[in-house]
């Protein structure tokens, strides 16, 4: 039973919107400016192809950020994503011109079971506090496949994206201030 409670509450943790991965911190071998990074996260998903937010922010260029727009279990071109924000619409800019696939795809017996597809997008930094402090935040994102969207916050249900999000800013923040 005791065994039980554990598995249950280590399954409750893995599941919290506030798990995740912590931003990282490196700094450029070029010009030993900072550089913040946090891989992506998912969004609150409806189903096991899903969409997730990552950031990067490099010290040279303060106003901007890198939002690594994800889909998640899917391989796929990702043409454009745009944000709505409280009824805003706001779409990305993309950074480059090429769809990133995972190449470190896992296996199993029955075949493979994780991959994705990632593009960057530039973004005014003032848009990570947008999506911070909003109600109601959902992601569209375009690829060759159709459309995939899903809420990043929306009233009470947050998102792995959202609480990294957070996380991301606190560090950039720090480094800033």
């Amino acid at each position: 039973m005791r065994a039980l409670m554990i598995g249950v509450a280590g399954f409750l943790v893995a599941c919290s919107t506030a798990s995740g991965a912590s931003p990282k911190t490196t700094y450029s071998g070029f010009d030993q400016a900072a550089v913040v990074t946090i891989d992506p996260h998912g969004n609150a998903c409806r189903g096991m192809v899903c969409t997730g937010i990552g950031a990067q922010w490099q010290e040279v260029k303060p106003e901007y950020v890198l939002l690594a727009i994800k889909v998640f279990n899917d391989t796929v071109g990702i043409t454009g994503a745009e944000l709505n924000i409280d009824g805003e619409t706001v779409e990305l800019t993309e950074a480059r011109s090429f769809t990133q696939f995972d190449s470190n795809e896992f296996y199993d017996l029955t075949g493979i079971i994780a991959r994705g597809s990632t593009q960057d997008f530039v973004a005014p930094i003032a848009l990570i506090d947008q999506i911070l402090s909003a109600e109601r935040v959902w992601l569209r994102v375009t690829t060759n496949k159709g459309q995939l969207e899903d809420a990043v916050i929306d009233g009470g249900k947050d998102s792995k994206a959202f609480n990294a999000l957070k996380r991301f800013r606190e560090q950039v923040s720090a480094l800033t201030s």
